[in-house]
């Protein structure tokens, strides 16, 4: 690991916790969001060597959450869009 290595590819290539993910690589989508001594924080802009000692939790540290269940839960809501139409039939 590089002094410049971003904690998402830390966790991604090193830890093999592969449900962080790299989107806009700015911090702006949330992607990459991870929780750093219990506060939120963008893995795609955090270097890291800055977590040494810090309790890092991703995605898959809320596996035993019920409220984070129920969101991961597949919906029954289907959407379709089309190229053909102007907006999404949602």
């Amino acid at each position: 690991m590089t002094p410049r290595t971003h904690l998402a590819d830390f966790l991604r290539e090193h830890l093999l916790l592969t449900g962080t993910h790299i989107g806009c690589e700015h911090g702006i989508c949330g992607a990459c969001t991870v929780e750093i001594d219990g506060e939120i924080a963008r893995s795609c802009i955090t270097y890291a060597v800055t977590c040494d000692g810090a309790h890092v939790r991703t995605i898959e540290g809320f596996d035993d959450d019920a409220a984070m269940a129920r969101l991961r839960r597949p919906s029954r809501r289907r959407t379709r869009c089309s190229v053909a139409t102007a907006r999404p039939a949602c």
